[in-house]
């Protein structure tokens, strides 16, 4: 019996320790939305991310990694042996709050860079200018869920 509560004793706190240290899917009412980003990214689309990541925080949004936000950013670009075409999409479940979508072409295996850039640029600036703001986002029936993941978007 002494065993026993020996053992109880000396387990009690690393279990307490251990059931602390998880975190919680808790999000403040009124804290910011937050915004799912792209969990795989391609080089190219690695390149252009920090644009969007810092076009949704001057808009008030909360970018979050994996997906695990209120609403989910879809970022795609794919290269094509032409034409270099990307889309951007804000969403909440099927309601798209923001898009944007550019193309760029040009020689095939000339330029790359520059056809891609031209095709994210014009799908950005649709994009950003489409992009209402968080509040706006929020009163424009945006439900709150709890975000799950509230870690700095890493890329």
């Amino acid at each position: 019996m002494k065993l026993i509560t020996r053992l109880l004793a000396v387990s009690s706190p690393l279990l307490l320790l251990i059931g602390c240290a998880g975190r919680t899917e808790f999000t403040p009412e009124g804290g910011p939305v937050t915004v799912g980003m792209p969990a795989q990214l391609s080089e190219r689309e690695r390149t252009h991310v920090m644009e969007l990541d810092n076009a949704l925080r001057s808009e008030g949004y909360q970018p979050v990694r994996h997906g695990a936000g209120e609403l989910k950013l879809d970022f795609r670009i794919a290269e094509g042996p032409i034409n270099t075409d990307t889309t951007i999409r804000l969403s909440e479940g099927r309601t798209v709050l923001a898009e944007g979508y550019g193309r760029g072409s040009g020689m095939p295996m000339i330029g790359r860079d520059k056809i891609a850039d031209r095709s994210f640029q014009k799908a950005f600036g649709d994009f950003h200018s489409a992009l209402p703001g968080a509040a706006a986002a929020r009163t424009h029936g945006t439900e709150i869920r709890g975000s799950g993941d509230e870690m700095e978007y890493v890329y």
